[in-house]
């Protein structure tokens, strides 16, 4: 029954009738209700996408370049080694340029000449992010500059937050129909008003996850943490019922 359902509101989502354009036409003939309503539909994350830097910094550009190599072969080398597939890891930058003072972060007389800083991209379940982050860091990455949230079929949570936006807009127009002493008839139009996937990050998590720079210099005494948020799904439609 659900499955006939899911298809009879795809039917009506797609095939827009040409008696309801932009607006119905209001007349004593045309007795409808029409709504436009939002729905959203939250789920745990299941996928994270986790960014890790590593910055280095050299008299020379081969001397930045090589350290950075030096420190990115630790770092690849132990999330391999903790079960993590090649296919899960993908580089996402890489840069040598003359150093800033910004980059070097020191007042240095003789402050370092060359930066040299690279970034991959990690995705894993989402129960394995923390693990990622500890290894990275403990093996000399000096950044996480970004974990994001996601699911592994966000097309079926769109069709969820579709199908509950709908059922928001009958429920809303019947107590319409009912109000105006009427009843609540088929639907005759419905769209798609607007949809998108938003991933959700508490204040908290940005704090701690978004841009965060790590030294390296000594063993961390503390874990960096990691506090998954909820994908939403939110859906806006439109929908004309008649009203018997």
């Amino acid at each position: 029954m659900r499955t006939r359902l899911a298809i009879a509101f795809g039917i009506l989502l797609c095939t827009a009738s040409a008696t309801f354009s932009q607006s119905n036409e209001i007349s004593r003939q045309n007795r409808t209700v029409e709504v436009t309503v939002t729905e959203s539909v939250s789920v745990p994350a299941e996928i994270a996408d986790v960014t890790i830097a590593c910055l280095t910094h050299g008299q020379t550009h081969d001397e930045a370049y090589q350290e950075n190599l030096r420190i990115a072969d630790r770092v690849v080398r132990a999330l391999l080694a903790s079960g993590i597939g090649n296919e899960s890891i993908t580089s996402s930058t890489i840069e040598l340029r003359e150093s800033t003072a910004q980059d070097s972060g020191t007042k240095s007389v003789n402050p370092p000449r060359f930066a040299a800083e690279q970034t991959w991209k990690v995705r894993i379940a989402v129960d394995e992010a923390q693990k990622v982050v500890d290894l990275a860091v403990h093996a000399g990455a000096n950044g996480i500059e970004d974990v994001s949230w996601a699911v592994r079929d966000p097309e079926s949570l769109e069709t969820k937050a579709r199908i509950a936006a709908l059922e928001k807009a009958r429920l809303t127009a019947a107590e319409i129909a009912k109000g105006l002493g009427g009843k609540l008839g088929e639907p005759l139009y419905a769209a798609n008003a607007l949809s998108g996937i938003i991933s959700l990050f508490s204040r908290a998590s940005q704090l701690e996850t978004q841009s965060a720079s790590v030294s390296s210099s000594s063993e961390p005494t503390f874990s960096l943490q990691l506090f998954p948020e909820k994908v939403q799904k939110s859906a806006v439609v439109r929908v004309v019922f008649a009203l018997d």
